[in-house]
């Protein structure tokens, strides 16, 4: 039976990363989708080859077995592409990256970087609302925003979705039951990014639409404050699930209500879409 790379793929990334959440952000592709490309994979030769334990899966010894051939895989395929950028005129000049979280523009740069040694890169972040201005008036080349507002100088590429989600430090009252209703935002203060912020704007939207009002908010100008807030005590963190980050005095909560996920575009003017940074640029991120 011929082997399918992509389902391949699905399952490298899923094991080396650990989780399907991991693994769904590193390639920008939807949790579903690598979900059921593995288990095509399973079910095409009849095996088992990950099992879930919690939010994260566990290899079956099959597992192990075929993630050594996987890595040898992708190593050689990674060794090709190298050989290959070489080979062409190596590009020069300067990349200007705008991201409205920076964990989100790590693998996009990584490979910018691996293919294009010659580029400086320098890495501006920001809310969404600022980065897609600075994308407009041309200070950035290109940016990562959870904004898909259409603007007729703007052109923008899905990269994938993730959830939003809360959480608190580890003595907080709702710390035991690991998952959150809006609302219990009633009751406790809210810590939340400044307005501009998607991940403010869509959990605004959600308790408007629950019709609640949260006793009181903290805004802050960073997720790395927002963090800093909640290990502080002083209320719940909310943020998209890719940006919390994995501390032992914090619990990370998932909502029970249905909020729609926030979705990431690769945005840059249109005027530019010919530029050869931005065209590689496009390149690292497929589609």
């Amino acid at each position: 039976m011929p082997m399918n790379l992509t389902h391949l793929r699905a399952f490298h990334l899923v094991a080396t990363h650990g989780s399907y959440v991991a693994a769904a952000a590193a390639a920008k592709v939807s949790q579903p989708t690598l979900s059921e490309q593995v288990r095509l994979l399973e079910r095409l030769h009849e095996v088992q080859l990950l099992q879930r334990a919690g939010r994260s899966v566990e290899l079956t010894p099959l597992g192990r077995e075929l993630l050594a051939v996987t890595a040898r895989l992708f190593a050689a395929e990674l060794e090709a592409e190298t050989v290959l950028a070489r080979a062409r005129n190596a590009m020069q000049g300067e990349l200007r990256f705008g991201t409205d979280a920076p964990i989100n523009a790590v693998g996009v740069l990584s490979t910018f970087r691996r293919l294009n040694p010659g580029v400086s890169i320098q890495l501006v972040s920001g809310n969404s609302a600022e980065v897609r201005r600075r994308v407009l008036a041309g200070t950035v080349d290109v940016g990562i925003i959870a904004d898909e507002t259409p603007h007729p100088d703007l052109m923008a590429r899905r990269l994938g979705t993730q959830d939003l989600v809360a959480f608190v430090r580890q003595d907080h009252l709702l710390a035991g039951s690991k998952v959150i209703r809006l609302r219990d935002l009633v009751d406790h203060p809210l810590i939340i990014r400044e307005i501009g912020s998607v991940t403010r704007r869509s959990i605004e939207t959600a308790l408007s639409a629950a019709q609640l009002q949260p006793a009181e908010v903290l805004e802050t100008d960073s997720r790395e404050a927002v963090h800093a807030a909640v290990i502080a005590g002083l209320g719940v963190g909310v943020i998209a699930e890719d940006e919390f980050n994995d501390d032992p005095r914090l619990v990370l909560l998932d909502f029970v209500d249905s909020i729609p996920p926030i979705t990431e575009y690769l945005v840059f003017r249109r005027d530019k879409q010919r530029s050869h940074v931005v065209d590689a640029v496009l390149g690292c991120v497929g589609g």
